[in-house]
């Protein structure tokens, strides 16, 4: 029989002093979990009073554990439902510290992330104004922007799943896309998904509308701030209507001249990048010309390493037309050109490229054969290159100076930076699910994780600690709780003793803890004895 002696786990005793005699050689160590990055997600989710909506919306005391480490896993081991339900079994003591779920079945799991993303308004409005609260936060500025994942399998019963452009280069697979908007401190505060072929330039005045519903006050005085391909004249013209600001960057380079690079001026100066702008107002709007030393070096990098293979194959196809088993054939050279030039559009546009078809008086066949290929740089060539690393930023905002406008665009990497922690560490892929409810729901998940992820980073950073949650994670993962087993003799008997305990914190586990306000000992010890 087990006999508990002291089966209270939400109440830490003071240790005191026992002494017992102990057989040391059966001492064994056994259920060793993770209990470090549980412990610090875990706090977050009761801070963010997740429990709170989920309770008010309907889900039993019972279920609210399993929906925990449902999200928790993807912060502390990203993956799959299936890969978080056996870290949750087998490798975490989340349930420990949550306290056991009525059902934690696989099935049970699943059915979790459906229960998860019924509610998703209720959370993202919940979440949105509980981090205002936590952090006071200002909220004077949205970003928004795309991004896109892929399918495993063929995601029959999903209408969502639909092939289109892969940020990661998946042209093999189906998508499903995820649109975001984030504040100017990176919290988010509405998402929504569409299908794998969304034009990015339809989806902002529905994420605008349904971020308002959930959120009114956001409708008043704010500055909208969106990327090249969003910002089209319609979706201009409605923020505009709608008396939203907006910071955009312009399609078009709006009369500035190649002159205009002669005499900008230096508002940025590091050992990395140096930023200079040149300002032009028209109308009621402001045109800034920025000029990036980092972008002027990643644009040339892209350029010349298209460049470098779009010459390469040109010339690989020309060669070809004389020699045995290449494509000679007149139209299927021009086909062939044709993808080139979409394969590697940067160097394309810098190349006048011109096909020679063999006469076919002279050599009586009915389809022509290529004569040869010739290519010559474009005469605009010297000045394309010259503008790369320059980019035109659009603006109603005429209160701000040059630079204001340019730090508050350049905090639309945030956005990017979410996107990649979501695809990174957040488990956002691979998506294995085949129906529309289930994708949603993984996908929700991690926009859910993301917002624990944020609220820890954001609040070590109010102490000075700028570290990445995969950082903290590492460190946090050699913190664990465990059961010591050993036989002990009472009045003459020998029993069998178990001690769950957790491992003294290291230095740097005990830094974390103290800047995030938590104790050091995630869990009391607990004592049995079987006899």
């Amino acid at each position: 029989m087990i006999q508990p002696e002291d089966n209270d786990i939400n109440k830490v005793n003071k240790r005191q002093t026992e002494f017992k005699e102990v057989d040391v050689s059966s001492f064994n160590a056994s259920q060793v979990r993770s209990v470090g990055p549980e412990y610090v997600c875990h706090s977050m989710w009761n801070e963010l009073r997740f429990n709170d909506v989920l309770s008010q919306s309907g889900i039993k005391k019972g279920s609210l554990p399993l929906l925990e480490a449902l999200v928790v896993g993807r912060l502390v081991s990203p993956g799959s439902e299936l890969s978080s339900w056996q870290w949750a079994m087998n490798r975490s003591s989340i349930y420990e510290l949550t306290g056991r779920p009525t059902f934690y079945s696989l099935k049970s799991f699943y059915a979790a992330g459906d229960r998860i993303y019924e509610r998703k308004d209720a959370l993202e409005e919940h979440l949105g104004g509980r981090e205002q609260e936590m952090f006071s936060l200002q909220e004077r500025m949205c970003f928004f922007d795309l991004t896109n994942t892929y399918f495993e399998g063929q995601a029959k019963a999903n209408s969502k799943a639909l092939r289109g452009r892969s940020k990661e280069k998946r042209t093999d697979c189906k998508l499903l896309t995820l649109a975001l908007v984030i504040d100017e401190d990176g919290f988010p505060k509405y998402s929504r998904l569409y299908p794998g072929n969304q034009a990015e330039c339809k989806t902002l005045k529905e994420i605008i509308e349904s971020l308002i519903k959930i959120r009114p006050h956001l409708a008043r005085d704010r500055t909208v701030v969106i990327d090249a391909g969003i910002a089209t004249k319609d979706n201009i013209e409605w923020l505009r209507e709608n008396n939203f600001h907006y910071i955009v960057v312009s399609r078009s380079k709006s009369d500035f001249t190649p002159s205009d690079t002669t005499k900008m001026e230096l508002i940025r100066q590091t050992d990395n990048c140096t930023i200079e702008v040149a300002r032009k107002r028209i109308d009621n709007e402001v045109f800034l010309l920025c000029r990036s030393t980092a972008r002027m070096g990643k644009d040339k990098g892209i350029r010349t390493r298209q460049e470098d293979l779009f010459l390469e194959r040109l010339l690989y196809y020309r060669e070809g037309l004389s020699k045995k088993g290449h494509t000679s054939s007149y139209p299927k050279v021009i086909e062939m050109i044709g993808r080139l030039r979409e394969k590697y559009p940067r160097a394309s546009k810098l190349y006048d490229v011109e096909v020679i078809q063999e006469e076919l008086k002279t050599s009586g066949r009915k389809t022509p054969k290529a004569q040869n290929i010739l290519w010559n740089k474009k005469a605009c060539y010297e000045q394309m290159t010259e503008s790369e690393g320059n980019y035109v930023l659009r603006t109603d905002r005429l209160d701000l100076s040059d630079k204001e406008i340019w730090e508050h665009y350049i905090m639309l990497t945030q956005i990017e930076n979410a996107f990649r922690c979501m695809k990174s560490s957040l488990g956002l892929r691979p998506n294995f699910h085949q129906t529309e409810l289930r994708a949603d729901a993984h996908i929700f998940i991690s926009v859910l994780a993301y917002h624990i992820m944020h609220s820890i980073e954001f609040k070590l950073r109010q102490h000075g600690d700028h570290r990445s949650w995969s950082t903290i994670r590492e460190v946090l993962s050699t913190h664990q709780r465990l059961t010591i087993e050993c036989d002990i003799k009472e009045q003459g008997k020998v029993c069998r003793q178990h001690l769950r305990l957790c491992s003294d914190p290291e230095a740097e586990h005990k830094m974390i803890y103290s800047r995030l306000g938590l104790k050091n000992t995630p869990l009391p010890r607990k004592k049995y004895v079987v006899r």
